[in-house]
């Protein structure tokens, strides 16, 4: 099988369609894929079958080995780099440096401990017997901070000082931020949470620029508000 052949087909001709540079990548990566199994199933049956005087040469099947990693890494390259001119092209990472050092409101259970301090609402719409905001490490998924809510219906701000159950203040970072709300009869009342945070820098590492809320990454398509 020649491996020279899938290279070339890898590469492709450049175009001034992204869509169809990507198109084409895809499918690039399935040939790959599919040939890469043909590949090693062959490759298997003539190792169970081999002529135990005259074995055969691994040599050779290690480097065709790392010339499919090769392929397959330079066709993952070049995809990211599409995604990245695609980014730069839409204007995405001029309008996400716009946004650096101001506050946005994001409905996620992410919250951001930024300066010591984080800012939520949580909003239901149903009166509740018992309800809670519970505070989880993002990393460890342990409970750090228990705070009572309102059991009033309608929207209530909750602002968390940075500290954990036992008084100890925890460096800012990532944390995670559940309503866990009940009526009277038991069952859950569903709650809606918004999250503050200041925006201190812009990742464009990624397909698109995400907004960094301190350690929080966010889209700027999950941004509901703004404020300086």
């Amino acid at each position: 099988m020649s491996i020279s052949g899938l290279a070339g087909a890898a590469g492709g001709s450049s175009t001034s369609s992204t869509s169809s540079t990507a198109s084409k990548e895809k499918s690039a990566l399935a040939d790959l894929s599919s040939n890469y199994e043909t590949f090693l199933t062959l490759l298997t049956s003539q190792l169970q079958n081999q002529d135990p005087l005259q074995p055969t040469d691994t040599a050779e099947f290690t480097k065709q080995l790392v010339q499919y990693s090769q392929v397959e890494q330079s066709i993952k390259t070049n995809q990211k780099l599409d995604d990245v001119v695609s980014a730069i092209n839409n204007g995405q990472p001029n309008q996400a440096l716009g946004y650096i050092g101001k506050t946005v409101e994001i409905q996620s259970n992410g919250v951001a401990l930024q300066d010591g301090k984080a800012h939520m609402t949580v909003s239901t719409d149903k009166p509740a017997a018992d309800a809670v905001f519970e505070i989880t490490d993002a990393k460890t998924g342990k409970v750090v901070r228990t705070m009572a809510l309102s059991k009033f219906a309608g929207t209530q701000d909750v602002n968390w000082d940075g500290l954990d159950n036992s008084g100890n203040k925890l460096p800012d970072g990532t944390y995670k931020g559940v309503a866990k709300i009940t009526g009277s009869d038991g069952k859950e009342i569903s709650a809606q949470v918004m999250s503050f945070g200041r925006v201190t820098g812009v990742d464009l590492t990624a397909g698109e620029p995400y907004l960094m809320l301190g350690t929080l990454p966010i889209t700027m398509t999950n941004v509901l508000s703004i404020k300086n």
